[in-house]
């Protein structure tokens, strides 16, 4: 398969060379010796046709492909061909440029929060987003999405990749093409579940989900579910969306749910979600899985992020809901 790809790529980029240049006669990927020859920049451009897969085989192939591949500019390049222009301008460039802070006095600020714990992380950074990331602060400081290349390397994590074991030795700018192109999820089963049992909320088991376990609420009086990121989130925007589906019949959330994001570096989310927005949800997806965007966090700097859903209503049973996963989506 590698073999038919990296065919299938050469051919294309072939059709576009002059026929004055180069010899086109040959199917066989191992004859093609001229392609040693070509400009970097052509080679470049047959490789937007490769898929990550494909890309290692290719630089096993030889040194000169080694070389290419394992190089900031190669990156650059791919990051820039296959992202917005504003990502790849911002985390090509404009993420590693520090700008200087003017030190002000914050004042105190409450969360916003509905319904607070004073114990918990997830309070606690939003307190922190109120006071030094709400917009007038950040105007008056004139802060700045920034990381140092050094921080980047020591912060960063993958969620479907493994983190190099020798990451001084890799390309700062091919860290951050799998930065980009990997999926920031977390499910709520790896979350903390108040009442979680058989009876309340339910750990379900299904293949329809991101690790195989959803969790359903069946009926509860206290909504309350609250995790984080397994790993540090660099500095950006993200689009929040959580996976989830209503039981079509069985809605029952009374009061304002809120769902909530607060990195520890940056400006949170607060969504509310009420009863009648739930039932328009089933209502158009009926019984499958839908994803919800609720809004964007902005990340200043690496940041922990802490999430959750509670609906503290005293005196009204809450159930017809299930969630998969929420996921961090780098947008422009």
């Amino acid at each position: 398969m590698t073999s038919k790809r990296i065919r299938e790529g050469l051919q294309s980029i072939i059709s576009r060379i002059s026929p004055f240049t180069i010899n086109t006669t040959t199917d066989d990927i191992s004859g093609i010796c001229w392609i040693l020859d070509l400009p970097l920049e052509i080679l470049q451009m047959i490789t937007d046709y490769l898929n990550v897969r494909d890309l290692t085989s290719l630089s096993r192939s030889c040194q000169m492909f080694y070389k290419l591949i394992n190089d900031d500019n190669f990156w650059i390049h791919r990051i820039h061909h296959q992202f917005p222009h504003p990502i790849a301008n911002f985390y090509t460039f404009d993420l590693f440029q520090k700008s200087e802070e003017i030190e002000i006095v914050p004042q105190s600020r409450p969360s916003g929060f509905m319904h607070t714990r004073e114990d918990c992380d997830l309070d606690r950074f939003a307190v922190n987003s109120a006071i030094y990331y709400n917009d007038e602060v950040i105007e008056q400081r004139h802060t700045k999405m920034y990381v140092s290349e050094d921080d980047f390397l020591t912060y960063v994590g993958y969620f479907h990749y493994n983190k190099p074991t020798k990451k001084m030795n890799v390309p700062l700018m091919k860290l951050v093409y799998f930065y980009l192109i990997d999926r920031k999820q977390q499910a709520a089963a790896n979350m903390h579940v108040v009442h979680l049992n058989g009876q309340y909320l339910v750990d379900r088991t299904t293949q329809e989900s991101l690790t195989g376990h959803v969790i359903q609420l069946q009926s509860v009086c206290w909504l309350e579910i609250t995790g984080n990121f397994e790993h540090n989130l660099m500095p950006g925007k993200y689009e929040v969306i959580w996976r989830m589906k209503g039981h079509a019949g069985n809605i029952s959330m009374y009061g304002v749910t809120e769902f909530l994001v607060a990195p520890s570096n940056g400006k949170m989310l607060i969504k509310r979600i009420t009863e009648e927005e739930f039932r328009s949800y089933t209502l158009e997806h009926g019984n499958r899985w839908f994803l919800k965007s609720l809004g964007q966090i902005m990340i200043y700097k690496p940041s922990k992020v802490m999430v959750g859903i509670r609906n503290w209503r005293e005196g009204s049973w809450k159930a017809g809901v299930t969630w998969d996963y929420i996921e961090l989506k780098v947008i422009p």
